[in-house]
Protein backbone atom coordinates (compact mmCIF):
# COMPACT_ATOMS: atom_id res chain seq x y z
CA UNK A 1 0.00 0.00 0.00
CA UNK A 2 1.52 3.19 -1.33
CA UNK A 3 0.14 6.74 0.35
CA UNK A 4 0.24 10.29 -1.31
CA UNK A 5 -0.84 13.44 -0.37
CA UNK A 6 -3.90 14.92 -1.84
CA UNK A 7 -1.58 17.59 -3.49
CA UNK A 8 0.37 15.13 -4.45
CA UNK A 9 3.81 16.35 -3.74
CA UNK A 10 4.74 14.12 -0.69
CA UNK A 11 4.26 10.00 -1.23
CA UNK A 12 5.30 7.08 1.20
CA UNK A 13 5.35 3.38 1.32
CA UNK A 14 5.03 3.42 5.32
CA UNK A 15 1.70 3.46 7.48
CA UNK A 16 3.91 4.48 10.13
CA UNK A 17 4.66 7.69 8.28
CA UNK A 18 0.96 8.24 7.85
CA UNK A 19 0.18 7.71 11.19
CA UNK A 20 2.56 10.24 12.34
CA UNK A 21 2.18 13.10 9.83
CA UNK A 22 -0.57 14.71 10.21
CA UNK A 23 -0.82 17.58 7.77
CA UNK A 24 1.83 16.47 4.62
CA UNK A 25 4.64 18.64 4.33
CA UNK A 26 2.35 20.10 1.04
CA UNK A 27 -0.34 20.91 3.27
CA UNK A 28 -2.12 18.59 2.14
CA UNK A 29 -3.88 14.96 3.92
CA UNK A 30 -2.34 11.21 3.72
CA UNK A 31 -4.86 9.07 1.46
CA UNK A 32 -4.14 5.69 -0.14
CA UNK A 33 -2.82 5.77 -3.72
CA UNK A 34 -5.33 2.99 -4.90
CA UNK A 35 -8.52 2.06 -3.22
CA UNK A 36 -8.62 -1.17 -2.88
CA UNK A 37 -11.80 -2.80 -4.40
CA UNK A 38 -13.72 -5.62 -2.20
CA UNK A 39 -15.92 -8.13 -4.82
CA UNK A 40 -19.35 -9.43 -4.01
CA UNK A 41 -18.13 -12.93 -2.75
CA UNK A 42 -15.63 -11.25 -0.19
CA UNK A 43 -18.34 -8.97 0.96
CA UNK A 44 -20.33 -12.16 1.51
CA UNK A 45 -18.12 -13.26 3.91
CA UNK A 46 -17.69 -10.44 5.47
CA UNK A 47 -21.48 -10.52 6.23
CA UNK A 48 -21.41 -12.47 9.28
CA UNK A 49 -18.37 -10.96 11.05
CA UNK A 50 -18.07 -9.56 14.62
CA UNK A 51 -17.32 -5.75 15.00
CA UNK A 52 -13.70 -6.78 16.16
CA UNK A 53 -12.87 -9.04 13.39
CA UNK A 54 -14.24 -6.71 10.35
CA UNK A 55 -12.02 -4.22 11.72
CA UNK A 56 -9.04 -6.36 12.00
CA UNK A 57 -10.39 -7.43 8.30
CA UNK A 58 -10.40 -3.87 7.07
CA UNK A 59 -7.61 -1.93 8.41
CA UNK A 60 -5.33 -4.87 6.86
CA UNK A 61 -6.08 -4.02 4.00
CA UNK A 62 -4.36 -0.52 4.47
CA UNK A 63 -1.55 -1.37 7.01
CA UNK A 64 1.69 -3.63 5.58
CA UNK A 65 1.79 -6.81 7.35
CA UNK A 66 5.90 -5.87 7.47
CA UNK A 67 4.39 -2.72 9.56
CA UNK A 68 2.29 -4.36 12.29
CA UNK A 69 2.00 -8.55 12.19
CA UNK A 70 -1.23 -10.37 11.78
CA UNK A 71 -0.89 -11.52 15.35
CA UNK A 72 0.36 -7.78 15.90
CA UNK A 73 -2.76 -6.06 14.71
CA UNK A 74 -5.25 -8.90 16.27
CA UNK A 75 -3.79 -7.74 19.27
CA UNK A 76 -3.91 -3.61 19.15
CA UNK A 77 -7.83 -4.23 17.68
CA UNK A 78 -8.78 -6.45 20.65
CA UNK A 79 -6.97 -4.30 23.23
CA UNK A 80 -8.26 -1.47 22.14
CA UNK A 81 -11.96 -2.03 22.26
CA UNK A 82 -11.86 -4.04 25.55
CA UNK A 83 -13.47 -1.05 27.67
CA UNK A 84 -16.41 0.25 25.54
CA UNK A 85 -19.86 -0.53 27.02
CA UNK A 86 -21.40 -2.65 24.92
CA UNK A 87 -21.37 -6.80 23.96
CA UNK A 88 -20.98 -5.65 20.19
CA UNK A 89 -19.04 -2.63 20.53
CA UNK A 90 -22.02 -0.68 18.78
CA UNK A 91 -25.34 -1.08 18.58
CA UNK A 92 -27.62 -0.66 15.85
CA UNK A 93 -31.47 0.30 17.11
CA UNK A 94 -34.86 0.58 14.95
CA UNK A 95 -36.46 4.29 15.40
CA UNK A 96 -39.45 4.84 13.32
CA UNK A 97 -38.45 3.62 9.84
CA UNK A 98 -34.71 3.98 10.41
CA UNK A 99 -31.95 2.65 12.26
CA UNK A 100 -29.45 4.34 14.26
CA UNK A 101 -25.95 3.21 14.68
CA UNK A 102 -24.91 4.11 18.54
CA UNK A 103 -21.44 4.97 18.42
CA UNK A 104 -21.28 6.20 21.81
CA UNK A 105 -20.56 3.21 24.34
CA UNK A 106 -16.73 4.04 24.73
CA UNK A 107 -15.38 6.06 27.15
CA UNK A 108 -15.87 9.58 26.36
CA UNK A 109 -19.57 8.75 25.23
CA UNK A 110 -18.85 10.03 21.58
CA UNK A 111 -17.88 7.94 18.25
CA UNK A 112 -14.62 9.53 18.69
CA UNK A 113 -13.34 7.01 20.94
CA UNK A 114 -14.40 4.19 18.20
CA UNK A 115 -11.15 5.91 15.52
CA UNK A 116 -9.15 6.82 18.71
CA UNK A 117 -9.23 3.83 20.74
CA UNK A 118 -7.23 1.86 17.38
CA UNK A 119 -4.62 4.97 16.81
CA UNK A 120 -3.66 5.24 20.04
CA UNK A 121 -2.98 1.75 20.20
CA UNK A 122 -0.94 2.37 16.70
CA UNK A 123 0.67 5.54 17.95
CA UNK A 124 1.97 3.57 21.23
CA UNK A 125 3.21 0.46 19.29
CA UNK A 126 5.58 2.34 17.38
CA UNK A 127 7.02 4.42 19.62
CA UNK A 128 7.12 1.65 22.03
CA UNK A 129 9.32 -0.19 18.89
CA UNK A 130 11.35 3.29 18.77
CA UNK A 131 11.55 3.84 21.82
CA UNK A 132 10.55 7.83 21.02
CA UNK A 133 8.43 10.41 22.37
CA UNK A 134 5.77 12.38 20.25
CA UNK A 135 3.75 15.13 20.92
CA UNK A 136 0.28 15.08 19.31
CA UNK A 137 -1.75 18.25 18.72
CA UNK A 138 -5.52 18.23 18.65
CA UNK A 139 -8.05 20.81 17.81
CA UNK A 140 -11.56 20.37 18.97
CA UNK A 141 -14.96 21.75 18.45
CA UNK A 142 -16.57 19.39 20.82
CA UNK A 143 -15.71 15.44 21.32
CA UNK A 144 -12.47 14.95 19.60
CA UNK A 145 -10.19 16.74 22.37
CA UNK A 146 -11.82 14.35 25.52
CA UNK A 147 -11.51 10.78 23.11
CA UNK A 148 -7.85 11.88 22.49
CA UNK A 149 -7.07 12.51 25.34
CA UNK A 150 -8.57 9.31 26.92
CA UNK A 151 -6.73 7.49 23.79
CA UNK A 152 -3.05 8.19 24.86
CA UNK A 153 -3.39 9.93 28.56
CA UNK A 154 -1.54 6.88 29.78
CA UNK A 155 1.03 6.74 27.35
CA UNK A 156 4.91 7.23 28.38
CA UNK A 157 5.63 8.17 24.84
CA UNK A 158 3.25 10.86 24.56
CA UNK A 159 2.20 14.38 25.76
CA UNK A 160 -0.85 15.19 24.08
CA UNK A 161 -1.70 19.31 23.13
CA UNK A 162 -5.66 20.14 23.32
CA UNK A 163 -7.01 23.27 21.56
CA UNK A 164 -10.49 24.50 22.29
CA UNK A 165 -12.42 27.36 22.14
CA UNK A 166 -14.23 29.08 24.87
CA UNK A 167 -17.59 29.19 24.95
CA UNK A 168 -18.32 26.91 21.97
CA UNK A 169 -18.33 23.28 23.61
CA UNK A 170 -20.59 22.37 26.13
CA UNK A 171 -20.13 21.64 30.07
CA UNK A 172 -19.65 18.17 29.80
CA UNK A 173 -17.14 18.18 26.68
CA UNK A 174 -14.85 20.94 28.27
CA UNK A 175 -14.75 19.57 31.61
CA UNK A 176 -14.02 15.69 29.88
CA UNK A 177 -11.05 17.55 28.99
CA UNK A 178 -9.86 20.06 31.57
CA UNK A 179 -10.19 17.77 34.45
CA UNK A 180 -7.79 15.17 33.43
CA UNK A 181 -4.18 15.71 35.54
CA UNK A 182 -2.27 13.33 33.73
CA UNK A 183 1.12 15.37 33.67
CA UNK A 184 1.59 14.00 29.80
CA UNK A 185 -1.95 16.00 29.38
CA UNK A 186 -1.89 19.64 28.47
CA UNK A 187 -5.59 21.44 27.27
CA UNK A 188 -5.85 25.84 26.06
CA UNK A 189 -9.01 27.35 25.77
CA UNK A 190 -8.44 29.29 22.90
CA UNK A 191 -10.64 33.12 22.26
CA UNK A 192 -12.14 32.07 18.79
CA UNK A 193 -13.78 29.44 16.81
CA UNK A 194 -12.75 26.34 15.94
CA UNK A 195 -11.60 27.36 12.81
CA UNK A 196 -9.13 29.84 14.25
CA UNK A 197 -7.62 27.27 16.72
CA UNK A 198 -7.10 25.35 13.35
CA UNK A 199 -4.67 27.99 11.88
CA UNK A 200 -1.43 27.58 14.70
CA UNK A 201 -1.99 23.79 14.56
CA UNK A 202 -1.66 23.88 10.59
CA UNK A 203 1.37 26.00 10.79
CA UNK A 204 3.21 24.01 12.70
CA UNK A 205 2.47 20.70 10.67
CA UNK A 206 3.28 22.53 7.68
CA UNK A 207 6.51 23.58 8.88
CA UNK A 208 7.81 20.49 7.57
CA UNK A 209 11.66 20.56 9.94
CA UNK A 210 10.11 22.23 12.59
CA UNK A 211 7.33 19.17 12.89
CA UNK A 212 9.23 16.75 12.41
CA UNK A 213 12.24 18.02 14.96
CA UNK A 214 9.62 17.91 18.04
CA UNK A 215 7.91 14.57 16.98
CA UNK A 216 4.36 16.02 16.34
CA UNK A 217 1.93 14.00 15.28
CA UNK A 218 -2.21 14.67 15.31
CA UNK A 219 -5.00 12.30 15.56
CA UNK A 220 -7.93 14.79 14.42
CA UNK A 221 -9.73 13.18 11.30
CA UNK A 222 -6.95 14.84 9.24
CA UNK A 223 -4.77 11.90 9.89
CA UNK A 224 -5.91 9.00 7.87
CA UNK A 225 -5.91 6.55 10.49
CA UNK A 226 -9.33 7.99 11.72
CA UNK A 227 -10.78 7.74 8.54
CA UNK A 228 -9.28 4.06 7.87
CA UNK A 229 -10.93 3.26 11.53
CA UNK A 230 -14.75 4.71 10.70
CA UNK A 231 -14.58 3.02 7.09
CA UNK A 232 -15.74 -0.40 9.60
CA UNK A 233 -18.81 1.45 10.80
CA UNK A 234 -20.47 1.79 7.39
CA UNK A 235 -19.12 -1.77 6.42
CA UNK A 236 -20.81 -3.20 9.80
CA UNK A 237 -23.97 -1.28 9.51
CA UNK A 238 -24.66 -2.25 6.09
CA UNK A 239 -24.05 -5.72 6.63
CA UNK A 240 -26.88 -5.57 10.02
CA UNK A 241 -28.81 -3.59 7.80
CA UNK A 242 -29.08 -4.80 4.44
CA UNK A 243 -31.50 -8.04 3.21
CA UNK A 244 -29.07 -8.93 0.91
CA UNK A 245 -25.36 -8.27 -0.14
CA UNK A 246 -25.38 -5.62 -3.21
CA UNK A 247 -28.63 -3.79 -2.17
CA UNK A 248 -28.02 0.10 -1.17
CA UNK A 249 -28.54 1.63 2.13
CA UNK A 250 -28.65 5.37 2.95
CA UNK A 251 -26.30 6.47 5.63
CA UNK A 252 -27.35 10.08 6.82
CA UNK A 253 -24.24 11.21 8.63
CA UNK A 254 -24.25 14.53 11.10
CA UNK A 255 -21.54 16.51 9.75
CA UNK A 256 -18.61 18.77 11.19
CA UNK A 257 -15.35 18.46 9.28
CA UNK A 258 -16.49 15.42 6.97
CA UNK A 259 -14.23 12.58 8.36
CA UNK A 260 -17.51 10.34 8.60
CA UNK A 261 -18.15 11.23 4.70
CA UNK A 262 -14.55 10.43 3.85
CA UNK A 263 -15.00 7.28 5.31
CA UNK A 264 -18.33 6.09 3.83
CA UNK A 265 -16.99 7.67 0.16
CA UNK A 266 -13.83 5.70 0.32
CA UNK A 267 -16.34 2.89 1.87
CA UNK A 268 -18.33 3.51 -1.66
CA UNK A 269 -15.19 3.21 -3.90
CA UNK A 270 -13.97 0.11 -2.52
CA UNK A 271 -17.64 -1.53 -3.70
CA UNK A 272 -20.17 -1.19 -0.76
CA UNK A 273 -23.07 0.06 -2.27
CA UNK A 274 -23.95 3.22 0.28
CA UNK A 275 -25.10 6.81 -0.41
CA UNK A 276 -24.51 9.30 2.36
CA UNK A 277 -26.25 12.13 3.28
CA UNK A 278 -24.11 15.21 4.90
CA UNK A 279 -26.80 16.88 7.71
CA UNK A 280 -25.34 20.33 8.52
CA UNK A 281 -26.24 23.14 10.98
CA UNK A 282 -26.92 26.54 10.21
CA UNK A 283 -22.86 26.59 9.39
CA UNK A 284 -23.79 25.68 5.90
CA UNK A 285 -20.90 25.07 3.97
CA UNK A 286 -20.68 21.61 3.15
CA UNK A 287 -24.45 21.91 2.33
CA UNK A 288 -23.87 24.65 -0.25
CA UNK A 289 -20.53 22.78 -1.25
CA UNK A 290 -22.68 19.34 -2.03
CA UNK A 291 -25.88 20.79 -3.72
CA UNK A 292 -24.22 23.75 -5.48
CA UNK A 293 -20.83 23.19 -5.94
CA UNK A 294 -19.78 27.01 -3.51
CA UNK A 295 -17.21 26.10 -1.25
CA UNK A 296 -17.32 29.35 -0.08
CA UNK A 297 -16.35 30.24 4.15
CA UNK A 298 -18.99 32.18 5.97
CA UNK A 299 -17.90 35.52 7.31
CA UNK A 300 -18.81 33.83 10.86
CA UNK A 301 -19.28 30.77 12.05
CA UNK A 302 -22.89 30.39 14.31
CA UNK A 303 -23.18 29.03 17.54
CA UNK A 304 -25.85 26.18 17.61
CA UNK A 305 -27.21 23.73 19.86
CA UNK A 306 -24.49 21.15 17.69
CA UNK A 307 -21.51 22.61 18.56
CA UNK A 308 -19.15 19.78 17.03
CA UNK A 309 -20.41 20.80 13.53
CA UNK A 310 -20.08 24.72 14.05
CA UNK A 311 -17.55 25.05 11.83
CA UNK A 312 -16.27 26.71 8.43
CA UNK A 313 -13.42 24.85 7.20
CA UNK A 314 -14.21 21.30 6.84
CA UNK A 315 -10.80 19.97 5.92
CA UNK A 316 -11.76 16.27 4.32
CA UNK A 317 -13.55 18.14 1.78
CA UNK A 318 -9.83 17.91 0.09
CA UNK A 319 -10.40 13.71 0.15
CA UNK A 320 -13.71 14.16 -1.41
CA UNK A 321 -12.50 16.51 -4.35
CA UNK A 322 -9.38 13.32 -4.21
CA UNK A 323 -11.78 10.77 -4.40
CA UNK A 324 -14.80 12.21 -6.92
CA UNK A 325 -11.63 14.04 -9.37
CA UNK A 326 -10.62 9.93 -9.96
CA UNK A 327 -7.30 10.85 -7.83
CA UNK A 328 -6.36 13.90 -9.96
CA UNK A 329 -3.48 14.98 -7.42
CA UNK A 330 -2.82 18.58 -8.93
CA UNK A 331 -6.04 19.79 -9.78
CA UNK A 332 -6.25 19.31 -6.15
CA UNK A 333 -3.61 21.49 -5.32
CA UNK A 334 -4.66 23.64 -7.34
CA UNK A 335 -8.12 23.75 -6.20
CA UNK A 336 -7.06 23.91 -2.29
CA UNK A 337 -4.27 26.51 -2.92
CA UNK A 338 -7.53 28.95 -4.62
CA UNK A 339 -9.58 28.24 -1.44
CA UNK A 340 -6.41 29.32 0.81
CA UNK A 341 -5.24 32.46 -0.87
CA UNK A 342 -9.30 33.38 -1.66
CA UNK A 343 -11.63 31.56 0.83
CA UNK A 344 -13.87 31.01 -2.06
CA UNK A 345 -13.86 27.83 -4.43
CA UNK A 346 -16.57 27.23 -6.81
CA UNK A 347 -15.82 23.38 -7.16
CA UNK A 348 -15.73 22.09 -10.90
CA UNK A 349 -18.58 20.91 -12.42
CA UNK A 350 -17.55 17.22 -13.43
CA UNK A 351 -16.18 16.83 -9.39
CA UNK A 352 -19.88 17.82 -8.81
CA UNK A 353 -21.78 15.69 -10.55
CA UNK A 354 -19.65 12.50 -9.65
CA UNK A 355 -19.52 13.25 -5.84
CA UNK A 356 -23.94 14.48 -6.34
CA UNK A 357 -23.80 10.71 -7.61
CA UNK A 358 -22.70 9.00 -3.96
CA UNK A 359 -23.21 12.32 -1.52
CA UNK A 360 -26.74 15.02 -1.08
CA UNK A 361 -27.02 17.37 1.84
CA UNK A 362 -28.91 19.27 3.97
CA UNK A 363 -29.27 21.55 6.54
CA UNK A 364 -31.30 21.88 9.58
CA UNK A 365 -31.96 25.03 12.25
CA UNK A 366 -31.46 25.06 15.98
CA UNK A 367 -35.11 25.40 16.34
CA UNK A 368 -35.32 22.26 14.21
CA UNK A 369 -32.74 20.38 16.36
CA UNK A 370 -34.84 20.88 19.30
CA UNK A 371 -37.91 20.42 17.79
CA UNK A 372 -36.60 16.96 16.94
CA UNK A 373 -35.16 15.57 20.16
CA UNK A 374 -38.40 16.65 21.55
CA UNK A 375 -40.76 14.85 19.18
CA UNK A 376 -38.21 11.36 18.93
CA UNK A 377 -38.52 11.64 22.44
CA UNK A 378 -41.98 11.72 23.48
CA UNK A 379 -43.35 9.25 20.04
CA UNK A 380 -40.58 6.90 20.25
CA UNK A 381 -39.29 7.20 23.71
CA UNK A 382 -35.50 7.55 22.76
CA UNK A 383 -33.44 10.31 23.21
CA UNK A 384 -31.43 12.31 20.97
CA UNK A 385 -27.99 13.94 20.89
CA UNK A 386 -28.58 17.64 19.61
CA UNK A 387 -25.86 16.48 16.39
CA UNK A 388 -27.67 13.17 16.10
CA UNK A 389 -30.99 15.25 15.95
CA UNK A 390 -29.99 16.87 12.78
CA UNK A 391 -29.56 13.72 11.22
CA UNK A 392 -32.81 12.63 12.17
CA UNK A 393 -34.49 15.61 11.73
CA UNK A 394 -33.32 15.27 7.79
CA UNK A 395 -34.61 11.97 7.47
CA UNK A 396 -37.74 12.57 8.57
CA UNK A 397 -38.05 15.56 5.63
CA UNK A 398 -36.84 13.55 3.11
CA UNK A 399 -39.18 10.90 3.92
CA UNK A 400 -41.78 12.74 3.71
CA UNK A 401 -40.89 14.19 0.32
CA UNK A 402 -39.94 10.25 -0.72
CA UNK A 403 -36.54 11.38 -1.21
CA UNK A 404 -35.02 9.11 0.28
CA UNK A 405 -36.40 4.92 -0.75
CA UNK A 406 -33.69 2.83 0.67
CA UNK A 407 -32.78 1.40 4.13
CA UNK A 408 -31.78 3.90 6.01
CA UNK A 409 -29.34 4.59 8.74
CA UNK A 410 -28.70 7.53 11.08
CA UNK A 411 -25.10 7.48 12.44
CA UNK A 412 -25.18 8.72 16.18
CA UNK A 413 -22.43 10.46 17.08
CA UNK A 414 -22.73 11.42 20.93
CA UNK A 415 -24.63 10.26 24.29
CA UNK A 416 -27.21 12.64 24.84
CA UNK A 417 -25.74 12.71 28.78
CA UNK A 418 -22.90 14.69 27.12
CA UNK A 419 -25.51 17.26 26.11
CA UNK A 420 -27.80 18.35 29.07
CA UNK A 421 -27.96 21.49 28.49
CA UNK A 422 -29.44 20.94 24.76
CA UNK A 423 -32.14 18.25 26.30
CA UNK A 424 -33.63 20.78 29.05
CA UNK A 425 -33.86 23.11 25.62
CA UNK A 426 -36.01 20.72 23.95
CA UNK A 427 -37.93 20.68 26.96
CA UNK A 428 -37.07 17.11 28.41
CA UNK A 429 -36.18 16.05 31.88
CA UNK A 430 -32.63 14.11 31.96
CA UNK A 431 -31.26 13.10 35.52
CA UNK A 432 -28.07 13.38 35.99
CA UNK A 433 -25.51 10.14 35.39
CA UNK A 434 -23.23 9.19 37.58
CA UNK A 435 -20.27 10.22 35.34
CA UNK A 436 -21.86 13.66 34.83
CA UNK A 437 -22.28 14.35 38.27
CA UNK A 438 -18.53 13.67 38.75
CA UNK A 439 -17.38 15.89 36.32
CA UNK A 440 -19.55 18.94 37.57
CA UNK A 441 -17.96 18.87 40.88
CA UNK A 442 -14.43 18.21 39.53
CA UNK A 443 -11.51 20.86 39.78
CA UNK A 444 -10.49 22.05 36.41
CA UNK A 445 -7.18 22.96 34.90
CA UNK A 446 -6.66 24.51 31.55
CA UNK A 447 -4.21 27.50 30.03
CA UNK A 448 -5.41 30.20 27.35
CA UNK A 449 -4.71 31.87 24.40
CA UNK A 450 -6.90 35.44 23.95
CA UNK A 451 -7.60 37.42 21.48
CA UNK A 452 -4.88 39.70 19.61
CA UNK A 453 -2.38 37.51 21.70
CA UNK A 454 0.52 35.27 19.06
CA UNK A 455 -1.14 32.32 18.93
CA UNK A 456 1.58 30.83 16.73
CA UNK A 457 4.39 31.87 19.70
CA UNK A 458 2.46 30.39 22.32
CA UNK A 459 1.65 27.11 21.01
CA UNK A 460 5.64 26.55 19.37
CA UNK A 461 6.55 27.67 23.21
CA UNK A 462 4.54 25.35 24.97
CA UNK A 463 6.17 22.20 21.82
CA UNK A 464 9.49 23.17 22.87
CA UNK A 465 8.96 23.08 26.82
CA UNK A 466 7.53 19.96 26.41
CA UNK A 467 10.29 18.52 23.79
CA UNK A 468 12.71 20.22 26.43
CA UNK A 469 11.25 18.62 29.52
CA UNK A 470 11.57 15.14 27.52
CA UNK A 471 14.97 15.25 26.41
CA UNK A 472 15.85 16.58 30.17
CA UNK A 473 14.27 13.41 31.26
Amino acid sequence: MNYRSTRGKVQTSLFEDVLFSGYASDGGLFMPEKIPVVDNITLEKWKELSYLDLTKRIMSLFIPPEEISSKELNDIVIKAFDNFGHKDIVSLTAVSNFNILELFHGKTLAFKDYALATVGMFIDHFLNKRKENTIILVGTSGDTGSAAIESVRRSQWVDIIVLFPKGRCNVVQELQMTTVRDQNVHVVRTEGTSDDLDVPIKNCFSDHVYAESNHLCSINSINWARIMAQIVHFFYAYFQTCEEVGETVTFVIPTGALGHCAAGSVANKMGLPVKLVCAVNENDIVHRAVSTGDFTMSEKVMQTWSSAMDIQVPYNMERLLLLFSDMNHALVDSLMQEFEQKHILKIPQDIQLKMRQVISSASVSRDQTLQTMKECWDEYQYLLCPHTAVGVSVIWDQRRCNNIKTPTVCIATASPAKFPEAVKAAGIEMPLTPQLAQLLTSATCCSDMKKGEDWDLILRTMISDISRKRLSN
